[in-house]
């Protein structure tokens, strides 16, 4: 009695559970579509030196570094030697110049970490390139 349910059991199985279908992963119809180069009429690097200026204008800011990528600002902050307990107020208003300097801006990212400030400055002179 056993061997005939084990025999129907595995037949059973082998029947139905052979019919299993397979899904492909094809990213072959995917298209990256790359960012304008240009927003408005100004390069990125363009863009990048507007905001610039308007940065180094702010009182408590040393030395600023600014890279554009679409509508995204990367800025890095040497504050004043006495200023660090107003990195706060500082990045707030580098965030509003940033947005006054160019209208296409939607999002800053904005740091007064010495070491980052560091690598955003190395990006800003590679790009100059």
């Amino acid at each position: 009695m056993w061997k005939k349910l084990w025999v129907l059991s595995l037949a059973v199985f082998c029947f139905c559970g052979c019919s299993a279908t397979v899904t492909e992963n094809n990213l072959s119809g995917i298209h990256f579509v790359k960012a304008n180069e240009k927003l408005g009429d100004k390069t990125p690097e363009e863009r990048a030196l507007t905001i610039k200026g308007l940065l180094h204008q702010i009182n408590g800011i040393s030395g600023n570094a600014v890279i554009v990528e679409g509508h995204t600002a990367i800025i890095g902050l040497r504050l004043e030697s006495g200023m660090e307990d107003e990195a706060k107020r500082l990045s707030q208003e580098a965030d509003n110049a940033a947005r006054e300097a160019d209208e296409h801006i939607n999002n800053t990212s904005i740091t007064t970490n010495a070491r980052i400030v560091s690598l955003i400055e190395e990006m800003e002179r590679k790009r100059a390139k």
